[in-house]
């Protein structure tokens, strides 16, 4: 297996994404030299409105993304594997896709669904985004 040195890894909560992570976490593993994971969670729901309402978006980005990031760094607690974990704001896709090149990332990993069908079909799915915008390799688990 080629060498990757850091793997971002999407995450939002869900069952798919949890799974996504154990994935990550054994391809790390198994390399010579264990790849860093980027663990990463995009807010989708931040209005650009709310910033002039007297809103905090850091502190907002920050408490709502700490929920989901807790299980997170349980599951990665004793394993072999360094990470570091990123909040951000924004349109999942563009920002899942910009962080993977701006930090280098060899690979994404992501799970796929959690949605529903309906909202699939109006509005189109997060990993489809990644996988058609992405530089790098995308895998997707569900």
């Amino acid at each position: 297996m080629a060498m990757l040195k850091r793997i971002l890894v999407a995450v939002d909560g869900s069952d798919h994404a949890h799974k996504a992570l154990e994935q990550a976490l054994i391809l790390a593993e198994d390399m010579k030299q264990p790849a860093n994971l980027l663990i990463v969670h995009v807010n989708p729901a931040i209005s650009m409105n709310e910033p002039a309402l007297g809103v905090d978006l850091e502190a907002r980005i920050a408490e709502e993304g700490q929920h989901i990031i807790e299980p997170v760094t349980r599951q990665l607690s004793g394993r072999n594997v360094a990470y570091e974990t990123l909040l951000i704001a924004g349109d999942p896709v563009n920002e899942i896709c910009r962080v993977a090149r701006e930090r280098d990332c060899g690979m994404i990993v992501m799970g796929t669904g959690g949605k529903g069908m309906l909202a699939e079909m109006i509005v189109g799915s997060v990993s489809h985004g990644v996988l058609k915008h992405a530089e790098c390799p995308v895998l997707t688990v569900k």
